[in-house]
């Protein structure tokens, strides 16, 4: 397999290191796709902003350029950051400094919005109205009781799935592979959409009706309307985070679960730990306020 490091990036310049741009550019989009292993949806974001910052600013070198630039642009905090991340590794893999990130706004550390247990028994449990309602059922099925990203599922071929162990070999960010066991349910669900399934030589689990992959706009779409029965506002992502929160409350380790969702580090999977932690205080106050009014 071919390979591009991060040192021919660097010796491919010849004089300023913007003479040529676009070249550089797409030399590090494929060092992204082939050494980083990227999705090709993140290689696209990361080609849009920095192509976009280039155009706007004397080249990235110029990071007061790149400050004002987008400082002016009315962007939300987690765009800026985003875009700055982008510009700082484009100059890593050109073997710049990175510069100071004094620019870069600094989050508010958000919990991510999870379902209480009795919500996601509702959700999954609503009746489905569609032309594709066993599809409709596996795709929930796998984002909640299997943890998967909406790319995972769009992308999930039926090779992936190990019937008789009961696990699907999940493929997520940078191409890391996961084992990920999948119970009754979701083998039910998977069996009643064999039933369905148009025929095809499609290698991907989840068709249209033509025959096609599905995108990631129809999993959301089907997640929304979802949703929407029941009355409260979510994403594919929520479905995830609520897999994580309730096993965590269930008794499963940390350690557990971050290989089930397949994060490189366990920093990641301690925001649970902070979710559990919020739920137990308020269980906590609402107990002495029972007790108080009695």
């Amino acid at each position: 397999m071919r390979t591009i490091s991060r040192k021919q990036g660097l010796s491919s310049l010849t004089g300023s290191a913007w003479d040529d741009g676009v070249t550089h550019v797409d030399t590090f989009l494929a060092y992204l796709r082939i050494e980083k292993g990227l999705a090709p949806m993140t290689i696209a974001a990361y080609e849009s902003d920095i192509t976009a910052i280039l155009a706007h600013c004397n080249g990235c070198e110029d990071l007061a350029g790149v400050a004002d630039y987008l400082g002016s642009r009315g962007y939300a905090k987690a765009t800026v950051r985003r875009k700055w991340a982008a510009i700082r590794l484009y100059r890593q893999f050109l073997g710049l400094e990175t510069g100071s990130t004094g620019a870069m706004p600094t989050l508010p550390r958000r919990l991510p919005t999870v379902l209480s247990q009795a919500q996601a028994q509702a959700f999954l449990t609503q009746p489905i109205h569609s032309r594709t309602p066993k599809r409709d059922a596996l795709m929930l099925a796998l984002l909640y009781a299997c943890g998967m990203r909406v790319s995972e599922v769009a992308q999930l071929r039926r090779e992936q799935v190990d019937w008789a162990d009961g696990i699907i070999r999940v493929i997520g960010k940078g191409q890391v592979h996961r084992l990920v066991p999948f119970n009754a349910w979701v083998r039910t669900c998977l069996e009643a959409y064999e039933s369905e399934r148009p025929d095809g030589d499609s290698p991907y689990m989840m068709v249209t009706m033509q025959g096609k992959p599905v995108t990631r706009q129809i999993i959301y779409q089907v997640v929304i309307r979802q949703a929407r029965c029941i009355g409260v506002s979510l994403s594919p992502h929520t479905l995830r985070h609520s897999f994580a929160t309730h096993l965590l409350e269930n008794g499963a380790h940390l350690r557990g679960i971050q290989a089930l969702l397949g994060h490189r580090s366990i920093q990641t999977t301690q925001i649970y730990t902070h979710l559990d932690t919020k739920q137990l205080k308020a269980a906590y106050q609402q107990a002495w306020e029972n007790h108080n009014d009695t």
